[in-house]
């Protein structure tokens, strides 16, 4: 009855919360006022009424109850019942999604000490896994953003109450770079205005920026504290790689095939370990390189890797087989690193190698039965591997043949030729063979892939053959005639003959031996030898030998050059003593001298399409805005003489799309340089390919791969930095955390939670049943 006559529907009056209020509220002295004032005014309005005094205010007072009542509804009664809310507060969670979690440098947790690396990507899911529940249970009671960043922070899952766990959409960790300053910065945005407890960041903490003053000033005023859980190895890790392999096309059974290998190193050392089975040195670690044959698993060779001289993480060595069984060779170079290594899959490389089992066929000639003539001429009956016919040229142009190859003369005919595959001049003249024949040398060596070897001699080699067909075929500018060494020299190996697996005579191993090169063992010495100066080298030759004299401090001299010249290869002997060796181990000397590099010119012939220059990016991996210089070396001395001031290259992007046009400028005089070089400065990242298919290289189509990346990309950095990620906690107030502190995540952040006073419940009391009968009592007394 109560809640008919007042109107109430929803209130209760008995409730202390509700309260009586008015829409326009006057004070208490005013109300007096105003009751008196009314009172007044109606028994003024009645006081000359006829009748009895009792009427008179018997209708006053309906009057002025009538005017209050009035009043009382005007000012507007109601029932308010005030209510409130409560703001759960917020914790943001940061979760890495950049490619560096791809890494596998976190610890087992099934066996910290002992079981494998997981990735960083491996690590983080199983922390989340691990803790679904704890997640869960800051969701139900708190308003928790969950957002992935690298260049950036996005949103990945909304977890709330009933949820179990971060992993279901957190997709792949595949971000080029990450920037958790600029992320911190999104990701306080999306909080801004609201009570935050805490940032929680789960990264391995490799960020190319940091946090702005923006948000940290808003950190520290707001006392938000930001705790971090690192992810992946607190410690620089090694990574070794296998960056560049290189081997020949073909190669002879029995021949000393080198497999050049170019090891490159982030993060720990390249070192060289004491012995050959320690496993670790002082600046890193060390790793064996091996070259292994894939069908049997059989390691053919096994080279430790030397410690990195220039500081900048590169190292190279030459492995070395020789195959005894012909066909095609598969063969595989396996990275063994001693400690741990961050990336596994980039420790090994295969190659296929088309084995010849057929005898070097040599036409060797000379003119005249010197000490050097005749000790090759029975190596090469003795070489079982080779068939070959010695021939002495006279003046009277009579030739004296020894050897089992039947050629009784110099061929002249392109199909005499077909059965040579190497020819050795000697030390004689050139005036012994026709023109025809000269013609028909350079033709067989810049077509077919024949082999020249020059031994030289007092008498015409090499002045007689200036002016000939193969002055261009020698390796050397010839100045009339050569000067001798005034004393006896020693031979010393160069790097390049190390690097095509040559000169390699020591009795283990394929190491120059020391004795070769000490003139106080008297059978070392060479008493004759040519001497040439640096500057008469050809610039597409490389000295694979030089001559050191006994006594005194005179610069070395070229002993053993190499040079390509079209399809086929030209090597010069600058003495004709290399018997002398026989006085110090009968014949083994000479022959790991000779053979291989017999072997080297016969190899040509099995490949004779090999690329007549080379073209290379150093670097070829470089960071956007750096600069990488194109060069091209031509190795081919016939491309030499004919090649032009610049030749033309392109850069194209992985698809195939133009990106620049590279003209290549000759580093010296026309004809006489072997390298052009350009400089490119990329002006976005990506995979590029330079490619030089300029017509003066004959058909040739040369291709170098070019990576550029961002300043801040991924895949440049391998270490994670937990000392940044503890700055942050630390300068927030908030705190490193291991796995285990997860289990009670909620009580890791402060209540922020805000009670906030909700829109009271009215109702309206002036409107009600009671005005209306009040009104019409009054109205109708």
């Amino acid at each position: 009855m109560i809640e008919w006559l007042f109107g109430i529907d929803r209130l209760d009056p008995a409730d202390p919360a509700v309260r009586l209020e008015w829409a326009w509220t006057m004070p208490g002295w005013a109300w007096l006022v105003v009751c008196l004032a009314v009172a007044a005014l109606c028994w003024w309005s009645y006081r000359g009424l006829a009748g009895r005094a009792a009427t008179r205010a018997v209708l006053a007072g309906a009057r002025t109850g009538l005017l209050l009542t009035l009043l009382l509804l005007l000012a507007g009664p109601k029932l308010t019942r005030t209510t409130e809310r409560t703001e759960p507060d917020w914790i943001v969670t940061l979760i890495d999604r950049s490619a560096s979690l791809t890494i596998a440098d976190a610890p087992a947790e099934s066996d910290a000490s002992t079981g494998s690396p997981i990735t960083r990507e491996e690590q983080l899911r199983g922390v989340l896994d691990a803790y679904a529940d704890a997640f869960a249970s800051v969701g139900q009671s708190r308003s928790l953003l969950t957002l992935g960043f690298d260049a950036g922070a996005f949103e990945l899952v909304e977890t709330g109450p009933g949820q179990g766990g971060l992993t279901a959409s957190l997709g792949e960790a595949d971000g080029g770079r990450t920037l958790l300053g600029a992320s911190l910065d999104t990701a306080l945005d999306s909080v801004v205005a609201r009570p935050v407890a805490g940032v929680l960041v789960l990264s391995d903490g490799a960020s190319t920026d940091t946090v702005s003053r923006r948000a940290m000033q808003r950190l520290r005023a707001e006392r938000i504290p930001v705790h971090v859980l690192p992810l992946g190895s607190p410690d620089p890790v090694r990574d070794l790689r296998l960056a560049r392999v290189e081997a020949p096309d073909a190669a002879f059974v029995r021949d000393r095939v080198p497999v050049r290998v170019r090891i490159e190193r982030t993060g720990g050392g390249i070192g060289q370990a004491e012995g050959p089975d320690a496993s670790a040195s002082v600046d890193g670690g060390v790793a064996w390189v091996e070259l292994v044959e894939v069908a049997t698993d059989r390691v053919l060779d096994r080279v430790r890797v030397p410690s990195a001289e220039t500081g900048d993480g590169v190292a190279e060595v030459t492995l070395t087989a020789q195959p005894d069984i012909a066909g095609e060779a598969d063969w595989a170079v396996r990275l063994v690193p001693d400690g741990p290594d961050l990336l596994a899959e980039n420790n090994a490389a295969s190659l296929t190698i088309r084995l010849v089992d057929q005898p070097l066929r040599v036409l060797h000639t000379d003119g005249g039965p010197r000490w050097e003539f005749r000790y090759l001429k029975n190596l090469l009956l003795r070489e079982r591997s080779i068939l070959s016919s010695s021939l002495l040229l006279t003046t009277g142009r009579r030739h004296i043949r020894e050897g089992p190859l039947p050629i009784d003369s110099v061929p002249v005919s392109p199909g005499d030729w077909e059965g040579v595959d190497i020819m050795i001049l000697g030390d004689v003249r050139a005036d012994l063979f026709s023109a025809a024949q000269l013609e028909a040398i350079r033709s067989q060596v810049a077509d077919r892939g024949m082999g020249l070897l020059f031994v030289a001699g007092p008498e015409a080699t090499p002045e007689s053959w200036v002016g000939t067909p193969l002055e261009a075929l020698l390796p050397l500018v010839v100045r009339g005639k050569p000067g001798a060494w005034s004393q006896p020299v020693t031979l010393q190996r160069g790097v390049e003959a190390e690097r095509l697996g040559l000169l390699a005579l020591s009795d283990e191993g394929d190491a120059w031996p020391d004795r070769l090169s000490r003139p106080e063992t008297g059978w070392s010495l060479l008493r004759w030898a040519q001497r040439f100066s640096l500057d008469q080298v050809k610039p597409t030759a490389s000295v694979l030998a030089s001559f050191a004299p006994a006594t005194g401090d005179e610069p070395p001299s070229p002993a053993v050059l190499s040079m390509r010249y079209g399809a086929g290869r030209v090597v010069y002997i600058a003495t004709d003593e290399i018997w002398r060796w026989r006085y110090a181990r009968g014949e083994a000397l000479p022959e790991r001298f000779w053979i291989p590099i017999l072997r080297l010119l016969g190899r040509e012939t099995l490949a004779p399409t090999s690329d007549p220059a080379v073209l290379a990016a150093d670097p070829a991996a470089i960071e956007l805005g750096d600069r990488s210089v194109i060069s091209l070396r031509l190795l081919d001395a016939q491309l030499v003489s004919a090649a032009p001031s610049t030749l033309r290259a392109r850069v194209v992007d992985d698809g195939g799309q133009p990106v620049a046009d590279l003209p290549l400028q000759a580093t010296g005089e026309v004809g006489a340089s072997r390298r052009f070089d350009a400089v490119w400065t990329p002006s976005r990242p990506g995979r590029f390919a330079v490619v030089a298919d300029d017509p003066s290289l004959g058909g040739v189509r040369l291709t170098e791969d070019v990576e550029v990346f961002a300043p801040d990309d991924e895949r440049r950095r391998s270490d994670a930095d937990h000392a940044a990620l503890g700055a942050l906690a630390e300068a927030s107030g908030g705190r490193v955390l291991s796995r285990e502190d997860l289990t009670s995540l909620s009580d890791l952040f402060p209540n922020r939670s805000r009670t906030l006073a909700g829109i009271p419940d009215e109702e309206d009391l002036w409107d009600a049943p009671w005005a209306l009968i009040l009104l019409i009592v009054l109205l109708s007394t």
